[in-house]
């Protein structure tokens, strides 16, 4: 009896060593985060929470006048909001986050660069996408398409006037021409925007009167084609008025 006394309470002495270890490792966790700064949620329990932003599903401006309530009421400064915030990014948010070489130290940094890739009444990734995918179209003129290009290109540079490099701009408008001009502006590998602008221009119009003179050619060969037509239609009148008037013991007069 006295055994089976002595092996419970060795059990719960166990136990309850257990229970204080994972006690003791928990405030260490607590400690050791309050040192180094690192956010968890479990561990700094905020007042305010905040809903995860992925771009897709959020209102931009909504969200981030969330993080500020959020930050007034969990009285963050600037260095656990910095902590804080990349929390509650997913998806495409994460991901240009992440991408940042150099990340905000503070909320208004945060703002600035937050903003300027997210607006939702200016956002640059939009811009860009329009931007990258435009194309001259069939019937359109260089200099109509390539003021559709300085357009798009001069709202980018509005909101980061270095989001291009001059290289990739002139790429951009080069890959951007319709394929029966891009076949011959690219293996001339001009080295600015201007220089492809002027070798664009020179083909289309080479090309526009190759056109005219391909639409001249077309015309005289239908009106000979046509001319053919009318002497055989002629020919087979001719046989048929003989024929009648052959038929008919008549004597054709001609008019006086």
């Amino acid at each position: 009896m006295s055994r089976s006394i002595i092996n419970i309470a060795s059990a719960n002495a166990s136990t309850s060593t257990k229970i204080l270890l994972a006690r003791i490792a928990f405030q260490s966790k607590q400690k050791k985060n309050k040192l180094l700064g690192a956010y968890d949620p479990m561990t700094y329990a905020p007042i305010a929470k905040l809903d995860n932003f992925t771009s897709k599903e959020n209102d931009t401006q909504v969200w981030l006048n969330d993080v500020e309530k959020a930050i007034a009421a969990n009285g963050w400064n600037d260095t656990r909001a910095m902590q804080a915030i990349p929390y509650f990014f997913k998806d495409t948010a994460n991901l240009w986050y992440q991408s940042l070489i150099n990340k905000p130290q503070d909320f208004d940094a945060f703002k600035v660069e937050f903003l300027r890739y997210f607006s939702n009444n200016n956002s640059i990734n939009c811009l860009v996408n329009t931007f990258t995918t435009m194309k001259q179209r069939e019937t359109e003129a260089v200099t109509t398409y390539l003021g559709c290009f300085h357009q798009n290109l001069h709202q980018i540079q509005a909101i980061d006037a270095n989001y291009f490099t001059a290289l990739q701009i002139l790429n951009q408008f080069i890959y951007g021409l319709r394929s029966s001009i891009l076949q011959h502006v690219y293996p001339l590998h001009p080295g600015t925007l201007q220089d492809a602008v002027t070798r664009a221009r020179d083909f289309e119009s080479t090309e526009s009167e190759a056109n005219h003179v391909q639409a001249i050619n077309l015309v005289m060969n239908r009106s000979s084609e046509l001319d053919s037509k009318l002497e055989k239609f002629s020919e087979t009148i001719n046989k048929r008025l003989e024929g009648y008037l052959a038929d008919n013991h008549a004597i054709y007069q001609p008019p006086q």
